[in-house]
């Protein structure tokens, strides 16, 4: 109903195509003015006279910078760093590039300073990495700096006989002989209830070889393991791993 509406924060997120979990309640636009108001589910931010705003399918969004910063201000610190996680991406395969770079979420960061709740977002800039591949992995990073663990090394390539291409190690742990995979089950389904037994039977070489080659334990887990935080600390511990 509205004509010239610029949408921001989580909503703009949806609309930008980058990872959300759980599902937003309420729709998030800049308001026309310096007051903002929330109303019959719609929330409308105050202006602040710096947003920089850009257009996707004929829509008026707040630009992937923008959106990370004010998502991190207002989100959960895992709802935020998912998104700018997914960001600032960097496929190691192909030629797409990030959605944006660790330098322009800070520039957006600086540009709007003083703000409330900045340190909230600055915990989540000083967070984001482009070597996540997945919310999963994400949510994993968070869980394991929560449950006291060592940080990992992230995306450590590997190299296995006969083979050209690197294997990367979602998490790796060198100094205690553990590598971490996250993973579960979905990854060897073609759907819901088929599941792929070459996939499996892979995977379970990958897993070897590399083991071969490095000597470490694998600790593998699921998002239910990650989520509900207990299960992810005792498979870490059983692999190996020592929190501190």
């Amino acid at each position: 109903q509205r004509r010239s509406a610029i949408f921001a924060g989580m909503t703009a997120a949806v609309l930008h195509g980058l990872p959300v979990v759980g599902v937003p309640a309420e729709v998030v636009l800049l308001a026309p003015g310096h007051s903002g108001r929330r109303r019959n589910g719609v929330v409308e931010l105050a202006r602040r006279g710096v947003e920089e705003i850009v257009r996707e399918d004929g829509r008026q969004i707040t630009s992937i910078p923008e959106t990370i910063i004010e998502v991190a201000r207002t989100a959960t610190m895992l709802e935020a760093l998912v998104i700018a996680d997914a960001a600032l991406r960097r496929p190691r395969f192909g030629t797409r590039e990030p959605r944006c770079t660790s330098s322009e979420l800070f520039e957006a960061f600086h540009r709007r300073l003083p703000f409330p709740r900045s340190l909230r977002v600055a915990a989540v800039l000083d967070r984001a990495t482009p070597d996540a591949d997945s919310p999963l992995e994400t949510l994993s990073r968070l869980r394991i700096e929560e449950l006291g663990f060592p940080p990992p090394v992230l995306q450590l390539p590997v190299h296995r006989p006969g083979r050209a291409a690197a294997s990367y190690l979602d998490f790796a742990w060198p100094e205690h002989g553990v590598w971490g995979e996250a993973d579960g089950a979905t990854k060897y389904r073609a759907t819901d209830d088929v599941v792929r037994p070459q996939q499996l039977l892979e995977e379970k070489r990958r897993e070897d070889e590399l083991r071969a080659v490095t000597g470490w334990r694998c600790a593998r887990w699921s998002w239910r393991d990650a989520w509900d935080r207990r299960p992810l600390r005792d498979i870490l511990i059983r692999a190996g791993l020592p929190p501190r």
